[in-house]
Order: C-alpha cells, then sequence, then structure tokens
C-alpha cells in the first residue's frame, strides 16, 4: 500500500505546473471577530471538544482557525478529523490542516499526506497546499521518501511554492538526521541554482549548516565556492557554518580570507565559530585580534574559540590579552572563562595566577551583569569553590546569587574537579553539596533551579551523595504552578535522577490564561521600544498570536517592561528581556498558550515569546539577530521589527528598556 501512494505521489508531483493564477479564497482572519476570540479562547482552555466542532463549520475562516489551534496545542485526536480537511474545497484550509499534521509529527499520518497531495485546485491551481504536505513529509517520513523527493522532476525552477515546500522538508528531515549524499548534493545544487527563491537556497543553506552528521567531502569546494559569492547576507552566515563539516586547510585558507574582509559581523562570527575544526595555528593569530573588535558579538566569538580550541601552551598569550584596554570590559570575563577552560589543573602557577586576576576585576566592578560574568568564570575552575561559598552566602543580589549557586554545579561537573583534589575530592565535593543544600531549603525560584539542575546533571556526582527526595518533594510545594513551572520542572528532573528515570514525567502545566482582549483600530499595531541604544519599533502580529500580542498589551500597559533589562544575548542569535528577576527565571504568576502554527523565522528580527517548553510562556520574550529556522513550530512569532534592526545589534547584556509605546490602539 505504502508503495502505491509513493507511485501516487510521484506521479502528481511530476504533473505540477506552475502557479498560473491566485484565486481569491473565502478565509478571512480578523482579529475583531467575535468567533476568531472565542476560538482563541477554546485553544487557551484547552477545550478540544469545542474546536472539533469548528472543524466541519460551514465558514472556511472557523474551519482553518480550529485546525490553525491544533497545530499549535498538538493534539493527536485531531489527526482524524485534519486528515478529512485534506480534501477540503479551500486551498488555504488544506494548507493548515497539513501543517497541523506536520506539527504532530506522526509516521503514520505519512499515507494521508499523500492521498492529499493534489494535480489541482478545484478552481485554479495553487500549490501551498501541496507545499505544505511536502513540508509536513520532512516532519514525519523516512530516508525512502527523502530520496523520492529530491528525484521528483518535471516542473519548473518558478514553481516558487513547491520548490520552497520542498527544501523546507529536506531541512526538516536533516534536523532528524535523516540525509544521504545525493540529497546533500541536490541542496548544494539548489543553493548555487539562480533561478530559486532567496527564500529556497536559505532553507538549502541551513539544510547544511544545522545537520549534526553531514559528509561534505565531495561537495566542500562547491559550498566554499558558493559561500564566497554569495550575495545574501543570511544564506551566506548559513553557508559559513556549513564549512564546519569540513578540515581541509584550503577551505581554511577561503574562511580567513573572508575573515579579512570589511563585511558583515555575523557571517564574521559563523566563520569563526567553523574555524574550530581547522588546525589551530593556521588561525590563531587573525582570531586573536577579534578579540579587540569594537563589535562585542565578534570579540565574544573569538573568547569562544578559545575556549573550543585554544592550547595550554598558548595560556599566557591569552592573559596578555585580559590587560589590554582595548578588550572591552564585557569580553574579558568570557576571555577569562575561556582560559581556565584550556589550562589542565597541572598548571598550578597560571592556575592560581588567573584565578586572582578574577577575583580582582570580580571586585573592582560593580556592574552586575560584569560580575556575573566574572562568578561564571569562576565556575570553570574548581579551587574557586570556597571563594563563591563565602560570596554566596553573603551575597543580597539575586542575579549574582543565582549565578554563584550556578557556578558551585558547574565546579562539581567540572571534568578534572577529583583531578584536582585526588583523593580527598570526595570531602570537597561533599563540602559543596552541603552548602548546596543548606541553601535550597529557603531558595527562591532561580536558586532552587539551579540547585536542582545541579543534581540532574550526571557530571556533578550530587545524586550518588543524596539518599532521601524528601526535600525536594517539599521544595515543589512552595512554587506556584503555572508562574513558576520551570523550577517545578527542573525539580521534577532532579526527583527522576535520583529515582533513576532517565525521562521523568513533568508535572502537568495547569490552564494557560485566557487572554485580556483589547480594542484595535483598523491598521497594525506597533510597539515602539525605547532603549538606552536607541528605539526599536516592531509590528504585533495579533492575528497570528492573538494570546501574546494581547498579554503583551496588557504588560506595557501595566509599565511592566519599564527599566527592565535585557539579561542574555548571544552573538548572531538573540537578545532576550521579560525576566523581572534579571536572571533569566521569573515572570508572572500565569502562562499563555503558545501560537506556533506557521511560526517561521527566515527573517532577521522576529520577535518571540521565551519559554521552558510549549504553553509555559509568560514575561519573556526575544528579538533574533538573523534567520533562525530551527525555531520554526517551537516558539510563538508574535511581532516583526520594521525599524531599529541597527539597535538590536548593538544590545548588550544589561542594556535596559526605558519605555515600549504602542500605538494604533483606541
Amino acid at each position: 500500500m505504502r508503495i502505491l501512494y509513493l507511485f501516487i505521489f510521484c506521479s502528481m508531483f511530476l504533473a505540477c505546473v506552475p502557479e498560473s493564477k491566485k484565486i481569491l479564497t473565502e478565509v478571512d482572519v480578523r482579529y475583531d471577530d467575535p468567533v476568531f476570540q472565542k476560538i482563541a479562547e477554546h485553544e487557551y482552555s484547552k477545550e478540544v471538544d469545542s474546536l472539533y466542532e469548528y472543524l466541519s463549520s460551514p465558514d472556511p475562516t472557523y474551519r482553518y482557525l480550529a485546525a490553525r489551534s491544533f497545530a499549535s496545542l498538538h493534539e493527536p485526536g485531531a489527526l482524524d478529523s485534519l486528515y478529512t480537511m485534506l480534501d477540503d474545497t479551500i486551498v488555504k484550509v488544506r494548507a493548515i490542516a497539513a501543517h497541523a499534521i506536520g506539527q504532530m509529527r506522526n509516521p503514520d499520518s505519512e499515507e494521508f499526506l499523500l492521498r492529499g497531495f493534489r494535480q489541482r485546485d478545484t478552481m485554479s491551481v495553487d500549490n501551498s497546499a501541496n507545499a505544505e504536505i511536502i513540508e509536513a513529509i520532512g516532519k514525519i517520513s523516512d530516508l525512502e521518501m527523502a530520496k523520492l523527493l529530491i528525484n521528483a522532476k518535471g516542473y519548473r525552477n518558478n514553481d516558487t511554492l513547491l520548490v520552497e515546500g520542498r527544501m523546507k522538508s529536506l531541512y526538516a528531515f536533516t534536523l532528524r538526521n535523516i540525509n544521504s549524499p545525493e540529497i546533500t548534493q541536490f541542496v548544494v545544487d539548489a543553493i548555487r541554482n539562480p533561478d530559486y527563491t532567496d527564500k529556497a537556497r536559505l532553507y538549502g543553506a541551513h539544510y547544511l549548516a544545522r545537520s549534526s552528521n553531514l559528509n561534505i567531502e565531495k561537495q566542500k569546494f562547491q559550498i566554499a565556492e558558493a559561500f564566497a559569492g554569495e550575495q545574501n547576507v543570511f544564506i551566506k552566515m548559513a553557508l559559513a557554518s556549513a564549512l564546519r563539516h569540513s578540515n581541509d586547510p584550503e577551505i581554511q585558507t577561503i574562511l580567513l580570507e573572508q575573515l579579512n574582509l570589511d563585511q558583515d559581523y555575523r557571517v564574521k562570527c559563523n566563520i569563526i565559530r567553523s574555524l574550530k575544526n581547522y588546525p589551530y595555528i593556521k588561525s590563531i593569530e587573525k582570531v586573536l585580534t577579534e578579540l579587540k573588535s569594537t563589535n562585542i558579538h565578534l570579540a565574544r566569538c573569538a573568547c569562544n574559540y578559545i575556549k573550543d580550541a585554544g592550547i595550554k601552551e598558548d595560556a599566557i598569550v591569552y592573559r596578555q590579552y585580559t590587560r589590554d584596554p582595548a578588550v572591552d570590559s564585557l569580553v574579558k570575563p568570557e576571555l577569562f572563562s575561556a582560559i581556565l577552560d584550556v589550562l589542565p589543573y597541572y598548571y598550578t602557577k597560571t592556575n592560581n595566577a588567573t584565578r586572582w586576576q578574577i577575583q580582582q576585576a570580580f571586585e573592582k566592578s560593580s556592574d552586575p551583569y560584569i560580575k556575573r560574568e566574572y562568578l561564571n568564570a569562576m565556575g570553570k575552575d574548581p579551587e574557586s569553590y570556597s571563594y563563591l561559598i563565602e560570596f554566596a552566602q553573603e551575597a543580597n543580589d539575586t542575579i549574582l546569587h543565582t549565578t554563584a549557586i550556578e557556578a558551585l554545579t558547574n565546579i562539581l561537573a567540572h571534568p578534572e574537579f577529583n583531578l584536582t583534589y585526588k583523593t580527598y575530592s570526595r570531602f570537597h565535593r561533599k563540602k559543596i553539596l552541603e552548602f548546596l543544600l543548606e541553601a535550597f531549603v529557603d531558595a527562591d525560584e532561580g536558586v532552587a533551579g539551579a540547585i536542582a539542575l545541579g543534581i540532574a546533571d550526571e557530571n556533578t556526582g550530587m545524586a550518588e551523595l543524596i539518599d532521601s527526595t524528601q526535600f525536594l518533594i517539599e521544595a515543589k510545594k512552595r512554587f506556584n504552578n503555572p508562574g513558576q513551572i520551570e523550577t517545578i520542572h527542573t525539580i521534577d528532573k532532579a526527583l527522576g535522577k535520583l529515582r533513576g528515570v532517565n525521562e521523568p514525567r513533568l508535572t502537568k502545566v495547569e490552564d494557560a490564561s485566557i487572554p485580556q482582549w483589547h480594542s484595535f483600530e483598523e491598521q497594525e499595531i506597533k510597539a515602539i521600544i525605547k532603549t538606552e541604544k536607541g528605539i526599536i519599533e516592531m509590528n504585533l502580529l495579533y492575528n497570528d498570536a492573538p494570546g501574546a500580542v494581547n498579554n503583551f498589551i496588557t504588560l506595557v500597559n501595566d509599565n511592566y517592561f519599564d527599566n527592565m533589562v535585557f539579561h542574555r544575548v548571544v552573538p548572531n542569535f538573540v537578545i532576550q528581556t521579560g525576566s523581572p528577576r534579571g536572571d533569566n527565571y521569573g515572570g508572572k504568576d500565569y502562562v499563555i498558550q503558545s501560537n506556533v502554527a506557521n511560526a517561521y523565522y527566515d527573517d532577521e528580527g522576529y520577535v518571540g515569546m521565551a519559554s521552558a517548553g510549549l504553553h509555559t510562556e509568560s514575561t519573556q520574550w526575544f528579538i533574533t539577530h538573523s534567520p533562525t529556522p530551527h525555531l520554526n513550530g517551537r516558539y510563538t512569532i508574535f511581532g516583526k521589527v520594521t525599524k531599529g534592526m541597527r539597535v538590536v545589534h548593538n544590545i548588550q547584556v544589561g542594556d535596559k528598556i526605558q519605555d515600549i509605546i504602542l500605538t494604533g490602539t483606541k
């Protein structure tokens, strides 16, 4: 039967022709429609029976909205109804049904998706539903289907929707470690095809960049040539990452030549990340010069290179840069951290000198976020634990207290802890554990979460020294579900470790909050974010993510984000804010539902909700530096930056939001 469907699928694919004209659909999604809001409320309350009724509504808009809800809910009971919708008369409804089926990731859905692939719409030609089916196939099917997908012929390069759907599908396959040499060659050829859209080529580039098990030996020079000549910065930075799969000296020469060019810092960051897989001696001189870059993201990437590829013999050279005034104060603690990663335990003199430097710099700094980074550096040095305990006992700053606890758990997980303390390692490990367990008794959510994660980490050895789970069981009762669900889940993981359960069952998140609906003008809703570095403007996507947008507007109206810091910045990835504690923990005492249907992070400047898992969003949100398609279908997109990306790129940890102004509301 499967062979029959494969034959039908291939035949249909061969028969597809370019989209000749766009037909009008009857799907009209409007935020101010009361039924739109009712369907959203059913979704947030997980009232699936009520949503089922809309799947057969005579109004295609409501069928569409209900199917979209199931794409976020991941409710397997809806699959039979969604299969039926693959034969809907409205293309857009069929497309969202296919998308929702793909989100469920059930291999048994393959047969129904193949049936749903059709040559023509009843009125005209529109391949949007077919493209969604192809993409969904990549989320659930196997290598045989992936190979069939690349061998399907008969349609032109300007069949935009199908081409993009195929590239998204191959990207989804490789995220599941399903690829092959012939698929990789097909993708490389597609990237080099000027007739393909940039979006199709972008997903091809990310196929190469995000694969964890890719062999590019036969394609490495083709990829390098495409990388050097690429004009689209988003595709170029992905191709730079793709070259990490090689270690050929000729490719290294190309990477270093590109690093010398005056070009987008994001491309350079990815070049440095790839260079760690190539001979150190040829790269280090150039990478070291980037430590003094005026672009802090680039300097931080250079620190990470030293961490990943540095050698102990050059530790004295790295330390010279910690004294260089041209190296930014935000970069120096990360450089110290990299040095400690490189130093072996038996370099006693250098370790002692580095430890003293870190402690002196920590005590002289008044910036809590720079101090936080020095504490993180101390977490790389087993002999810093006494200093950390002493500091944690007196710390009254939430950020620094949590970080000191995290540093202590990192010390316990240090691969050379036992070598450092030799026959006394158990004594020192137990001393740290006793302090952490004492701190756990009255710990807030950040400290409790950090300690629980330490217990769950097998590298810390904490679980071996704990003989009771009662303190964790009692601690769970102190925290609010759903508002502090992240900490509750870390405790669940710690309990699982102590009980010998590899995949513990996490506490169920209590129902999401129903949004407070706001009235909007007939125009785009904008948020103007005033920061210390400048202004960022973004559109709020209320039709796509009504819960997140309404939650954001409520918080803005309450001045919740005023004077809040960006507590997390990852070079060429995201800037993140919304933590009232400033340490990545915390939010309101509620969670909201994720809206992850049709969430595609294929451009810079998308604004997404941070979470500890599906449907655990609250107040924290992020803005992307560049395309991040590995976040697709996992994190709600509720906004898009329209002005101020330069400001986004300049934001660093500790920068504050001064005010947020909404325009377009009544």
